[in-house]
């Protein structure tokens, strides 16, 4: 029987689920947080999601940001909301299909992060 991966991960994720609950514990148990080592990554809800606001001195490092992120987004197959506001960049990122934040969303955010310090380094 062949099933749709949002459906598998939608049951994959519910917490009522009690065939993951002996494994994972419950969600509340075992939250999704992002590294607090190197990111101010917040988390929002509804959906949840990870977000951030980049800051940048010029436009030109701004769009240099911006560019090498939606490279990174095509190559990856994952894309998060980019809002731009003259030199602020602001991201949320989730998984569409189950409507919260996954694995895959902590490695964009990894991503992410180093491109805004590469970005940064580069003397323009």
């Amino acid at each position: 029987m062949t099933r749709k991966l949002s459906t598998l991960l939608t049951e994959y994720f519910d917490q009522s689920n009690v065939r993951h609950q002996n494994v994972l514990g419950t969600m509340k148990d075992n939250p999704v947080r992002p590294s607090t080592s190197r990111s101010s990554w917040e988390i929002h809800s509804d959906p949840e999601r990870f977000a951030k606001r980049f800051k940048f001195d010029t436009r030109d490092r701004m769009k240099s940001f911006v560019s090498e992120v939606m490279k990174f987004e095509d190559e990856f197959r994952h894309h998060g909301e980019i809002r731009i506001e003259y030199t602020e960049v602001d991201i949320s990122v989730y998984t569409h299909d189950i409507n919260r934040i996954t694995e895959l969303d902590k490695e964009y955010i990894k991503h992410v992060d180093n491109i805004h310090r590469d970005v940064l380094d580069f003397e323009y």
